[in-house]
């Protein structure tokens, strides 16, 4: 999560970006008590994260939407819309924060002491130095830069690192994947032996280790997965904050309902914190909590909400005309973050972040297919890695365009989402996911009515790969596609979102 500052301000201050002298501020969208139209049309109402009124309620009394309507559409379906202006992601005007204090449980007293059975302890690395993988060939135009994010950068010879991802900047093929890496999976650290690879950083400054910490860990990077590192950012929780700040905060869509646990700054007790699905603009505050809660997650799910989060960022930033203003920015941000990466380095990526379409940022992850979880004989929970699964993964860094991402972006199908539920900003969530991996879509609305069960595509202009992507990506079987010869439709492909919809999976 800091290490999204890194990124962020790789690919924010890499991008660059205008500073915004007025706090960014923020709400939540909460659904409705009773069942009512979908409207996807907000209006920009925001309230500042500390200066919210807080509605609490108990865990058990937390606020949901009531059952909605079975309503089922004819099958000869010939809506006409109204087109609305393509959808631009604004915080919804029906915003409330849902506050759920953490009840005390009972006090348990054991009747017996129970003495737990030993199980094996396996030792699944070797104790010497493994051979390194083979470090990845690849072009000039390709940079690798390490992101680092710790909590604090007070005492950095005991703080792990929270945060680990490398971005991999493709100049030729205007790419850039982001790759993930899970601070605990278990890796060999040069001149340390076997242990998790976010203590690499520390290690690196205890042991006065050559280019310390990030010297270190990008070495280990290297060894473990053969990804050569040619530059690392890192930033600590203050930092992020005050860049997000700097930068104006960042019109997020948040796709699943998740629990932003955090300690109001008149209390020493922890409140729930819960976010509906919806379109938010988060500051520097708000922000950090999204990208570091765990709250009935994983550290898995969590990096996805990192890489999200880097990606609306640029989304937000790469439409104004920041290219001038990256020494400025440079300079008022400076303290707030650390890089071996200079000013020139910058500027030279700047046509890059300019020029990137959305489906070119790709988002890789060490995740669960990768790695098998282990106890050491310590006790420690850690990841073993399987690394010829991983090696996969890093080749997905590089691999170039497909011939069907060229196919779909050829066809520049225009694509409308209208909500066929009554579940709030369902269209803007749908458009916000659909428009990462290359599609184009200009309206978004309410559907004629709120009660589909199944969503529905409507195909008015002959589009066949923008239709296979769409049916893909929704999950639409072939009898919900309705074919209804149209030319003079506003939109080539109609999409009603129904209740089977779930931006979640």
């Amino acid at each position: 999560m800091r290490t999204l500052l890194v990124l962020l301000c790789l690919l924010s201050l890499l991008i660059g970006c205008s500073p915004n002298p007025t706090p960014a501020s923020f709400a939540t969208v909460s659904p409705t008590a009773s069942p009512r139209p979908a409207t996807d049309t907000p209006t920009p109402t925001l309230v500042a994260l500390p200066t919210v009124p807080a509605a609490r309620t108990s865990v058990a009394g937390s606020r949901h939407p009531t059952a909605t309507p079975s309503i089922t559409p004819s099958q000869t379906l010939t809506p006409t819309f109204t087109p609305s202006p393509s959808p631009t992601l604004t915080p919804s005007a029906t915003a409330t924060w849902t506050f759920t204090p953490r009840p005390s449980g009972p006090t348990i007293t054991p009747t017996e002491t129970i003495t737990p059975t030993p199980t094996p302890t396996l030792t699944p690395t070797p104790i010497f130095s493994p051979t390194p993988l083979p470090t990845v060939a690849v072009s000039k135009d390709i940079m690798h830069v390490l992101l680092i994010g710790l909590d604090s950068t007070h005492n950095l010879r005991a703080q792990n690192t929270d945060v680990i991802i490398v971005a991999a900047l493709n100049k030729a093929t205007k790419q850039v994947s982001l790759l993930s890496i899970p601070r605990d999976l278990w890796v060999y650290i040069p001149t340390q032996g076997w242990s998790r690879i976010n203590t690499a950083h520390r290690r690196g400054y205890a042991t006065q280790y050559p280019g310390g910490g990030p010297a270190l860990l990008m070495r280990t990077i290297e060894v473990n997965f053969g990804i050569p590192i040619d530059h690392w950012a890192r930033v600590d929780f203050q930092g992020f904050i005050r860049v997000v700040d700097e930068l104006g905060g960042v019109d997020m869509v948040v796709p699943c309902r998740v629990n932003l646990r955090y300690t109001p700054p008149t209390s020493e007790t922890e409140e729930e914190m819960i976010l509906e699905p919806g379109v938010y603009h988060m500051d520097g505050s708000t922000a950090l909590h999204y990208v570091r809660t765990r709250r009935g997650g994983t550290d898995f799910d969590r990096a996805r909400r990192q890489h999200q989060f880097l990606k609306a960022m640029w989304h937000q930033l790469k439409n104004t005309n920041i290219i001038l203003r990256i020494p400025g920015l440079w300079s008022a941000l400076k303290d707030s973050f650390e890089t071996d990466l200079n000013l020139g380095d910058v500027l030279s990526l700047a046509p890059l972040a300019l020029d990137i379409k959305p489906q070119r940022i790709r988002s890789r992850y060490i995740g669960p297919a990768q790695v098998t979880n282990w106890t050491t004989a310590e006790g420690w929970s850690v990841l073993l890695p399987d690394y010829e699964k991983i090696q996969q993964v890093v080749a997905g860094l590089y691999a170039p365009p497909s011939a069907g991402e060229e196919q779909v972006a050829n066809e520049a199908a225009r694509i409308g989402v209208r909500n066929g539920t009554f579940r709030p900003q369902l269209a803007l969530i749908a458009a916000d996911q659909l428009r990462w991996h290359g599609l184009t879509v200009t309206e978004t609305g309410p559907a004629d009515q709120p009660g589909y069960k199944q969503t529905r595509i409507i195909v008015y202009s002959q589009k066949p790969k923008a239709l296979e992507l769409l049916m893909q990506l929704l999950k639409v079987k072939p009898e919900n596609v309705i074919q209804q010869s149209d030319p003079g439709q506003s939109v080539d492909i109609q999409v009603i979102l129904g209740e089977d919809y779930d931006p979640c999976q």
